[in-house]
């Protein structure tokens, strides 16, 4: 944690060069950068404009591929005057860490499952959808720019876009072919009511726990299993401490791109369509990146001794109904839930 404050302070010092370099305003918002077709006075060079961007997200997940094609694209289409700083792993702090130097201008740019508004983190209840383009359906609906502009409102942090993670499966050390076969298995599951909740509905044992002790409570029995994007579970190492990978596909969730307001408004207009054109292409990109990996990730963890279980989805998807309307309506109202409905198809 020590370490992650002083690279915290560092970005910090950081972003405050950079910004006074492209003339950054006292309230640390950057003055409007001139399109790359204007000629400098006296042919001299303009400043960059840096972006720091963060993530979770480590090297060969879909997500971050992602956040380094955007990176080639925002630097190429800039001609080089946008300079694009990566900061994978969490390096830049935990994910409300980082979030606070988005809305503070210190990062510029970070991607996480965690978008910080709850109408729009909850669109992962349980086989609600099914797809990723349905979140951008979403998120271009009226309804959808409502929760951005609530974001901007209260952080600061205008979401842009998304950037793919794979639907969460089972790793586990009990064989699981049907709902029957999970009851009461001790399953770790993140520190959220609806993951929370849809595992009751499965029937096991759920316990939230730090993703740092999930290992070693598999090997000492503490838990039987847990939950994951497969490339997740591959990068921790779960294939050398489970015995089955169980594809229940329950949970789609992608990452959620978010860029600090001011920053953003004070770039020129053909820089800010470059930036959306470019978390576009980033996220077409990483969602064809996906698809191949996760056949790599499936066949390491078959490589590793894991027995891949298909179980008929049907039960789980009726076995949660409850958990997706208590929630649904909950967070977005009888009105509101029907419009997240109309667009999953269901």
């Amino acid at each position: 944690m020590k370490t992650k404050r002083i690279l915290a302070a560092a970005l910090a010092v950081v972003t405050v060069l950079a910004m006074t370099g492209c003339g950054g305003n006292s309230a640390g918002t950057a003055t409007t950068v001139a399109s790359k077709d204007t000629a400098s006075a006296g042919g001299e060079t303009k400043a960059a404009v840096t972006i720091k961007y963060s993530t979770w997200a480590n090297e060969g997940e879909a997500a971050y591929e992602g956040m380094k094609k955007f990176k080639e694209l925002v630097e190429a289409g800039s001609g080089g005057e946008i300079v694009v700083e990566l900061y994978p792993s969490n390096q830049a702090g935990s994910t409300n860490e980082q979030v606070e130097q988005v809305s503070m201008n210190q990062l510029q740019m970070m991607s996480s499952g965690d978008p910080g508004v709850l109408e729009l983190e909850y669109l992962c209840l349980p086989y609600l959808f099914d797809t990723l383009d349905q979140y951008t359906e979403f998120m271009e609906s009226d309804l959808g720019k409502t929760y951005i502009q609530k974001s901007i409102d209260e952080r600061k942090c205008r979401i842009l876009d998304t950037l793919p993670r794979s639907p969460r499966v089972i790793t586990s050390n009990i064989e699981i072919n049907s709902l029957a076969d999970m009851k009461n298995m001790k399953i770790r599951v993140p520190e959220r009511d609806y993951y929370v909740k849809t595992f009751e509905a499965f029937g096991t044992n759920p316990t939230p726990m730090d993703m740092g002790e999930v290992y070693s409570a598999m090997q000492t029995g503490v838990v039987e299993g847990q939950e994951n994007p497969i490339e997740t579970a591959v990068s921790y190492g779960f294939q050398n401490v489970n015995k089955y990978l169980v594809l229940t596909n329950h949970i789609v969730k992608p990452a959620f791109v978010m860029i600090n307001d001011d920053f953003y408004n004070g770039l020129s207009e053909e820089y800010q369509k470059l930036i959306s054109d470019s978390c576009r292409e980033a996220r077409e990109f990483a969602a064809e990146y996906m698809e191949t990996a996760m056949e790599k990730d499936r066949q390491t963890c078959v490589d590793a001794g894991m027995t891949v279980c298909e179980p008929d989805l049907e039960e789980f998807v009726n076995a949660t109904q409850s958990v997706r309307d208590e929630l649904g309506v909950k967070i977005w109202g009888e009105d509101g839930y029907a419009a997240v409905k109309a667009i999953a198809g269901k």
